[in-house]
């Protein structure tokens, strides 16, 4: 029975440095859509910072 389970172990083990691998290798991908992805939202953000200055001027205009 001992013997039986051991291997059992040693096989689940291959199996999952198996899995690790290709779990790494799409992590990489992954990473390199996410940058992408934070890149498109900094860029939305600058702009949206744009628009706030510019109702905040018109807004000062307005008190004066």
């Amino acid at each position: 029975m001992q013997r039986h389970s051991l291997q059992q172990q040693q096989q689940q083990q291959q199996q999952q440095q198996q899995q690790q691998q290709v779990q790494r290798h799409q992590q990489q991908q992954h990473t390199k859509q996410q940058q992408q992805h934070q890149q498109q939202q900094q860029h939305q953000q600058q702009q949206q910072q744009q628009q706030q200055q510019q109702q905040q001027q018109q807004q000062q205009q307005d008190k004066g």
